[in-house]
């Protein structure tokens, strides 16, 4: 939920942040490999016209085979994107946090040119920041004051 201004209707929140779960992914190789990883996310945030400001850095887990994947992460002027593998189960976790808006249909067509069919199994969009300048305290003592009225 976006909280507005009940002057303009001013969005007041930071930034979005979206995280997926990706299951079923056709191209296992591609999650076993960290430097198309690497790439995938430079041409991610290129794409929905973000800029790197450090990355991407990757890194391998060699745990049991249901844990075994790999991380990389890259960090943005805008914040920051990850995406987690787990090669063996065909899944990824992919986290985009941005301050900048950005089109989430373009973050599902550069997953699908990488990593091929796919099912979102967890899918959730966050209005980051909402209490950037106070707490959530704040906020509903503002919303009890000012429309909760009879509760």
């Amino acid at each position: 939920m976006t909280q507005t201004s009940a002057q303009n209707g001013e969005v007041l929140n930071y930034g979005t942040h979206l995280l997926l779960l990706l299951n079923g992914v056709e191209r296992r190789d591609a999650l076993d490999d960290p430097r198309r990883l690497c790439d995938f996310l430079a041409n991610l945030v290129d794409r929905i016209g973000m800029r790197i400001l450090d990355g991407p850095r990757s890194a391998t887990e060699n745990a049991d085979p249901e844990k075994y994947g790999h991380s990389a992460v890259i960090i943005l002027y805008e914040s920051h994107a990850a995406v987690h593998t787990y090669p063996m189960r065909g899944s990824l976790f992919l986290d985009v946090f941005s301050c900048k808006p950005f089109d989430e249909g373009k973050v599902a067509g550069v997953c699908r040119e990488v990593f091929g069919a796919f099912d979102i199994a967890e899918r959730l969009v966050l209005n980051r920041g909402v209490h950037w300048n106070g707490t959530a305290d704040e906020s509903v003592q503002t919303w009890v004051t000012t429309r909760g009225k009879g509760i």
